[in-house]
């Protein structure tokens, strides 16, 4: 399985996935924080930056999303054991 993959019209990105839970009707992939580092135009100093991203998608019942967890719970899994 590819590191980045299309689910149920998500794209994901595998390798970066921290949490996936599920919110009533929305889904939701929380990935691990990443590390910006950016010039401060005003001070001319290098300034790091911590970003946390997730995707959020809701769907039009509880059960399509709980449907949609799984699936994506699945495919986590066999990319994380094809990995090691």
């Amino acid at each position: 399985m590819e590191r980045i993959n299309t689910v149920n019209g998500l794209t994901i990105d595998f390798e970066r996935i921290r949490n996936i839970r599920q919110e009533s009707e929305f889904l939701i992939i929380e990935y691990n924080a990443r590390i910006e580092y950016s010039k401060n135009p005003f001070t001319g100093e290098i300034e790091k930056s911590e970003i946390s991203e997730s995707i959020s998608k809701e769907f039009h019942s509880y059960e399509s999303a709980r449907d949609n967890h799984i699936d994506i719970k699945d495919y986590w899994n066999e990319y994380l054991t094809q990995k090691v």
